[in-house]
């Protein structure tokens, strides 16, 4: 479809309580944030609102990609887990009209060594007190199992794995079948894995299809998407800007919209006007 066409779009909440997405995996530079953005967008743009929590406590994340609206000195995902702000004190604007974002800082770091009480918890009860102008939570992961990551997949009602298409991060990818599993039965048991995403990938190629093949084979009941590899999408951030505006004829847009559209059910949501 079109841009235009995407974006004419709309979808509406079904579900008694938001759902919670987590974007997963242990390793860096798998998509993790551009998968959260570009999801975040695409639901904004049909009339979803959407939270982004950055557990990442690297400065080239979800936060400097969509600049909180706000002055300098907001409080941010660590005052959370500190216990000196609620989630929705710490939820901030941004450019994106319909998402809004708990921003992170390298300093999300100290969560690690401090380990305040609670905190694998923490989010899934600051969720529960917060969600009455929120339709749609999506938490992008840091690259690591940490208590921060932990805590976010204690929270989720869904998972993403994000992996770049290679062997290498396939075995990445399947390793992190182990710690899930583990989360799921300990402390969540309704976690649900509903998308496995291959960024930066040629679809043509006979390692794709037979990475494809593999995890679709995993991940039976969750949805195995491919996303081709573009220039653009490494220029976005810088911009500010998803890649619903920054490129949207590009490639990457059009199967972000797809995936998007193919988690709709997942996420709690059905279709005012159904894609053609």
């Amino acid at each position: 479809m079109t841009p235009d066409r995407w974006r004419e779009l709309r979808v509406y909440r079904t579900a008694p309580t938001p759902r919670r997405l987590a974007v997963v995996n242990r390793k860096g530079g798998s998509g993790k944030t551009t998968t959260s953005v570009q999801l975040a967008a695409a639901l904004a743009a049909w009339g979803v609102r959407v939270r982004i929590t950055d557990g990442d406590p690297q400065l080239a994340s979800a936060t400097y990609w969509l600049t909180p609206q706000r002055p300098a000195g907001y409080p941010t995902l660590l005052d959370v887990f500190s216990g000196d702000c609620t989630i929705r004190e710490a939820t901030a604007p941004t450019i994106v009209p319909g998402v809004r974002i708990v921003p992170s800082l390298d300093t999300l770091g100290r969560v690690e060594s401090e380990r305040p009480p609670g905190s694998d918890t923490l989010l899934a009860a600051e969720y529960d007190q917060d969600a009455d102008d929120v339709d749609v939570e999506i938490m992008d992961a840091a690259p690591s199992m940490g208590l921060v990551t932990v805590s976010m997949l204690t929270a989720a009602t869904h998972v993403a794995v994000s992996m770049k298409g290679s062997t290498l991060d396939y075995v990445g990818a399947a390793e992190l079948a182990k710690p899930l599993a583990l989360i799921r039965r300990r402390l969540n048991p309704a976690m649900v894995t509903a998308a496995v995403v291959m960024a930066d990938t040629d679809g043509a190629t006979v390692l794709s299809r037979s990475l494809d093949a593999r995890l679709t084979q995993e991940y039976p009941d969750a949805i195995v998407h491919q996303v081709p590899h573009s220039v653009r999408v490494g220029e976005a951030p810088g911009q500010h800007q998803p890649l619903i505006d920054y490129a949207p004829t590009n490639p990457v847009t059009e199967s972000y919209w797809r995936l998007t559209a193919a988690l709709v059910p997942a996420l709690g949501l059905a279709w005012k006007v159904g894609p053609s």
